[in-house]
């Protein structure tokens, strides 16, 4: 439906977001990524799937680009550790399972 010259150049943008090639691109996908955790962050822990808990802990390899999204990562981390110590779980415990599973 799109014409050609669009439909190429959304598709090599979406490549380009993919793969990380720009710093444009890196920082769309971090905040992609950065963005889905602040949601969880602002959601009830109830509403959370267990593999989210751990996925709490892996977004660092997004954002190494930039120190000011290491920044962001951490205090937004900073954010999802106090919502699972809250609920009483070992933060400790998901972390250390998080970097093991997804490293």
């Amino acid at each position: 439906m799109l014409a050609t010259s669009t439909g190429q150049e959304l598709y090599d943008l979406f490549y380009e977001f993919e793969e990380k090639k720009t710093f444009e691109a890196k920082v769309a996908n971090a905040i992609d990524k950065l963005e889905v955790q602040l949601q969880h962050n602002h959601a009830d822990i109830a509403t959370w799937e267990e593999v989210e808990y751990d996925l709490s802990f892996v977004i660092g390899k997004h954002v190494q680009f930039d120190q000011t999204f290491i920044l962001l990562k951490d205090l937004i981390e900073q954010q999802a550790s106090q919502k699972l110590e809250a609920a009483g779980l070992n933060v400790t415990e998901i972390r250390n399972r998080a970097i093991s599973t997804f490293s």
